[in-house]
Parts: C-alpha cells; sequence; structure tokens
C-alpha cells in the first residue's frame, strides 16, 4: 500500500464529497441498500460490530444504538465517521494489515466494504487483511466482504481462475488483476489488487467452516457483471 498516495487522495475535499458521489448515486445506492440490509441480518443481539476501512463511517451510522466501531487509514474520513456516529464506540487510525490482538474473537459481526482492501500490493497482502478479519471475528460471528471481481471492470473479459498448463503440466491459478482508476480531477488510485472470487473464497475457507457468495441486485444504470460478495461464518477453532 502506497500510503501517502492514499492519503494524498482520502483528503479532507475528498472525505466531504465522498457519500454524495459514490454512495447515494442512483446506480450505487441499491447496491449499498442491499449491504445495509445484509448487515442488519447479520447483526446479533447484544453483539458488537467492526467496520474495517469504514471511510465516512456512513454505513455505521444507518444503525444508531448498535455498539460498533471503525478503522481506518485516512483522518480526514476519520473525522467524517465521528461526526456521523457520536455514540460510536470508538473510531481508530490504522493499518488493516497490522496485527490487533486485543481486538481477537471480539466482533460478532466484522466488515470491510467497497473494495478497500484493494489498496494493498499484492494478493499476499489481501490474505494479511483477510486473515486479520478472521482474527477479529468472534466464534460465533461472521465477517461480510463485498468482492472486487475482476469482471466487473471488463464485461467482455471473462477471467477462468484454474488453467490447466497443457505443456508444462500442473494448473495455473489467475488469483487476481491489477487495475489503476485515474479520476478527472487527477486524483489517481494506482495499482488495485481485484482478487478473483474463486481465490477469495479459498482464502476465507482457511479460517471458516462456512463461506457463502451472494449476488447483489442488478441495476439499469450498472454495465457490468452483476456484484457479488462473501459471507463467512462459522470460524475454524484455533484460527
Amino acid at each position: 500500500m502506497n500510503i501517502r498516495q492514499v492519503l494524498e487522495t482520502y483528503d479532507d475535499d475528498y472525505a466531504r464529497t465522498y457519500n454524495q458521489r459514490f454512495i447515494l448515486k442512483e446506480w450505487s445506492k441499491k447496491a449499498f441498500d442491499r449491504e445495509t440490509e445484509i448487515v442488519r441480518q447479520l447483526l446479533q443481539k447484544e453483539g458488537k460490530w467492526l467496520d474495517v476501512a469504514c471511510g465516512t463511517g456512513y454505513l455505521l451510522s444507518r444503525f444508531p444504538g448498535v455498539p460498533r466501531a471503525g478503522v481506518d487509514i485516512s483522518p480526514a474520513m476519520l473525522e467524517r465517521a465521528r461526526q456521523a456516529n457520536p455514540d460510536a464506540l470508538f473510531f481508530k487510525e490504522g493499518d488493516f494489515r497490522d496485527a490487533v490482538p486485543e481486538w481477537e474473537g471480539q466482533w460478532t459481526l466484522v466488515t470491510c466494504m467497497w473494495y478497500s482492501y484493494g489498496l494493498v500490493e499484492s494478493m499476499a497482502e489481501v490474505h494479511d487483511v483477510i486473515k486479520n478479519l478472521a482474527l477479529w471475528t468472534s466464534e460465533q460471528g461472521a465477517c461480510f466482504v463485498p468482492v472486487s471481481d475482476p469482471h466487473i471492470f471488463s464485461k467482455d473479459t471473462k477471467i477462468s481462475y484454474l488453467n490447466t498448463d497443457k505443456y508444462y503440466g500442473g494448473n495455473v491459478l489467475i488469483t487476481g488483476v491489477i487495475w489503476t482508476w485515474i479520476e478527472e480531477s487527477g486524483k489517481r488510485h494506482e495499482n488495485m489488487v481485484a482478487p478473483h472470487v474463486e481465490h477469495m473464497v479459498a482464502m476465507f475457507k482457511e479460517y471458516f467452516n462456512a463461506v457463502e457468495v451472494i449476488a447483489y441486485p442488478l441495476s439499469r444504470r450498472w454495465w457490468g457483471p452483476q456484484r457479488k460478495a462473501i459471507i463467512a461464518r462459522a470460524k475454524k477453532h484455533g484460527r
């Protein structure tokens, strides 16, 4: 993760306009509404919710009164999150690749929304993030993560996860792709990692016995393949 670039992108101006640009637009609000309903179903009575890379805290703010907390690397985004969630347990500035031992097994719901894990620099670091999400989830809890499916970025391209090498033998796994978005404003999201859905499932299955892929409703304004997310439950003992 190029932390300097992330902080330069997710600055005060970006935080101020983020919700309107990326959550409340017609094409994205349908997906957000679906995610809100999933969170509502996963929240347990008397449980605690940790939103990793919480951004402006908009999703958290939909659930006043729920014991909830957020972590993000951007001070500007966290300031918005605190304003939107005055009753939250806490908001912490931090890197989701870093271990936080005191969080292990403490959260009945752990979320990481809107492909934020794609800001890391490799699939190995995506795995590090997933390991932390799993560690922080309680044994009876659940983890909810939308998937940055490579097919979202090219509607005409089908990327197979498992490919047989007919020349040298064995199998080739296409674990993900790298993509860059340069906004009209000049803001840059460089070398983002988009893991293959099947590889995301495989990584979550290291830590959970039940890993489900769910599809979002299609939007009239969304041109690409149907969006997906992972819900992982039944954490494996000792993981």
